[in-house]
């Protein structure tokens, strides 16, 4: 148990074709990188109406075309990509929209509640994959960095592409205070094949297994904060989860987070709404409005990334 009030964060992974263009899956899901404009629009009114302030992970090169400044350098050698330049969106033909979304970043400063800017990489680069040299990863992280403050904004927080954790130092050294860590569940943190990671992920949903507590902790010269929730999609199997399900486990999570003290961090990418965006923020809708109610009690406090970070140390 904690003396001070539990804390809700919400992370978003904010990137539309960056997030996909490796592994040659932009085309299923063009339609949803399509209504990512107008889910952020809808998510920015829902935190102003709840008061709840986000970490909003942005890919840097969303805010920079490519024939900006910071494209050149070292590049990662992964194995299913033959050539991790000429493979990036704006330089393979991919409709502009998808990859160009500097309007995103004005939306979410237009907002009344304060937002936190983090990073997502500057082209989604996958740090923790072993073909990633610490060269490749200071081009990644200084051109994500310099694109941050060529927009006024000095990021505290990083999210690191697909959960790939690698080159701590270089984020540290960037100026960088806290990073998300994997979910706190086993098979998050164990290395398991992604194939492997599906079946317990289906079970937590199917049982609505609460979402644990997370605490800041120190990791490489940084502070680690783990996720405790995925908030689904409609899609890629989830469509047949129970309805209620992430509701359930969201309200858990949260009292949970009240009753010890903890942080309840939920994550998610934007564009994952795209496929059932009604429904998905009906549901989101009523998650903030609990996390309202325990915010008015004294229970919960509403933190970003760096905010909850700033309250650990």
């Amino acid at each position: 148990m904690s003396e001070g009030p539990g804390a809700f964060v919400v992370s978003l992974d904010t990137e539309l074709a960056w997030g996909t263009f490796d592994v040659g899956k932009i085309e299923r899901y063009e339609p949803a990188y399509r209504e990512t404009r107008g889910i952020v629009d809808d998510l920015c009114a829902l935190f102003d109406e709840y008061e709840v302030p986000a970490t909003w992970a942005v890919v840097g090169h969303l805010l920079e075309d490519c024939e900006g400044t910071h494209a050149a350098g070292p590049e990662p050698t992964y194995p299913w990509v033959d050539g991790w330049d000429d493979t990036l969106p704006c330089r393979t033909g991919v409709d502009r929209d998808l990859w160009y979304a500097p309007e995103v970043l004005d939306r979410i400063r237009s907002c009344t509640v304060d937002h936190e800017v983090g990073l997502h990489g500057y082209t989604h680069m996958l740090l923790g994959e072993p073909g990633c040299t610490r060269a490749a990863a200071e081009r990644e992280v200084a051109a994500a960095v310099d694109v941050a403050n060529d927009h006024g904004i000095d990021p505290q927080s990083y999210v690191f592409p697909r959960n790939r954790i690698g080159h701590r130092d270089v984020l540290a050294d960037a100026g960088i205070e806290v990073y998300r860590g994997r979910d706190a569940r086993w098979f998050e943190r164990w290395a398991l094949p992604s194939l492997a990671r599906k079946p317990p992920r289906y079970l937590e949903e199917a049982l609505h297994r609460t979402p644990p507590s997370v605490w800041p902790r120190e990791r490489g010269g940084l502070l680690e904060l783990p996720g405790s929730q995925v908030f689904r999609p409609y899609h890629d199997g989830w469509q047949w989860t129970h309805p209620d399900s992430q509701r359930r486990r969201a309200v858990a999570g949260l009292n949970r987070a009240a009753a010890t003290g903890g942080v309840f961090h939920l994550r998610f990418h934007p564009f994952d709404l795209g496929f059932d965006r009604g429904r998905l923020l009906e549901v989101f809708e009523s998650i903030l409005a609990h996390a309202e109610s325990l915010s008015a009690d004294g229970s919960i406090a509403t933190l970003t990334m760096a905010e909850a970070s700033t309250r650990h140390r």
